[in-house]
């Protein structure tokens, strides 16, 4: 598993960083929660993502998920 910043996603997706972190926000890519305010990106989830079409429509699968220090999901 490689893990993503929102810098390195955004190129991918072809948007700003805020837009990856906005997109997150609202559940529409995958997205891992480490702590409290760190945000990462599973690189093949996100790949898959977009494969499949890169709905913006809430996301089912890996939604955020805490990973260390207890954030809030």
């Amino acid at each position: 598993m490689r893990l993503l910043t929102a810098k390195e996603v955004a190129p991918i997706l072809q948007v700003t960083p805020a837009r990856v972190y906005e997109l997150a926000r609202e559940r529409a890519i995958p997205s891992i929660r480490i702590g409290e305010r760190q945000l990462r990106f599973d690189e093949a989830a996100l790949r898959e993502w977009c494969a499949s079409g890169g709905s913006l429509q809430p996301h089912n699968g890996a939604t955020q998920m805490p990973v260390a220090g207890g954030g809030r999901v």
